[in-house]
């Protein structure tokens, strides 16, 4: 019964080795904005983001983590309200997994599945924490440099808050994968 126990040890030793050996940490990150103007309702808003990353990849599997800040303005003017302007700073912890499931030449498209959590700050009155699943399309530049973009066509999402708010989301179709018009993201990682 021993040597069995240990050819078993030392295949799950070597499997686990093997697996680390191909693991790759990488470092990344995004930036991303949106910028609206509405004439029928007087309202303008811009929002920034700085979107940091870590983690490992090995296979057609990636595990890491992101931190996400951002600052968005909203401006409303109507002759009935004196000029109103929301300002909300955000900080949201990121941590997820991605599986990539289809590559052609250096292109590759993951879905990634991941959960958030924004604690109660500046312009916020609660907190909220959220899970989602969506479709990211790469490119390989080299064996190093990968960019990346979220599509925005299709995706659930569950989200709720401290106060007790839950919502659900999803989307499939749209008029275009990529929105360039509302919001853009784009980001990279460095595989070491």
């Amino acid at each position: 019964m021993k040597p069995i126990f240990n050819k078993i040890t030392i295949i799950l030793l070597s499997l686990t080795f093997s697996i680390a050996a191909s693991a790759q940490a990488y470092i990344g990150g995004s930036v991303g904005g949106a910028y609206t103007d509405s004439p029928n309702t007087n309202s303008r808003s811009w929002a920034v983001s700085i979107n940091p990353e870590a983690g490992y990849s090995f296979g057609n599997w990636a595990v890491g983590g992101r931190v996400t800040y951002g600052k968005s303005e909203s401006k409303i003017e109507s002759p009935y309200l004196k000029e109103t302007k929301t300002e909300l700073s955000l900080l949201t912890i990121n941590p997820y997994a991605a599986y990539s499931f289809l590559r052609v030449g250096n292109f590759a498209v993951c879905a990634e599945l991941g959960l958030q959590f924004s604690p109660e700050q500046n312009g916020a009155e609660y907190s909220t924490f959220g899970a989602y699943i969506t479709p990211l399309l790469t490119y390989s530049i080299n064996k190093h440099l990968i960019l990346k973009t979220s599509l925005d066509f299709a995706g659930l999402a569950v989200s709720g808050s401290s106060d007790g708010n839950i919502a659900f989301a999803g989307a499939l179709g749209g008029d275009d994968a990529i929105r360039f018009g509302e919001d853009l993201s784009i980001g990279f990682v460095y595989r070491f």
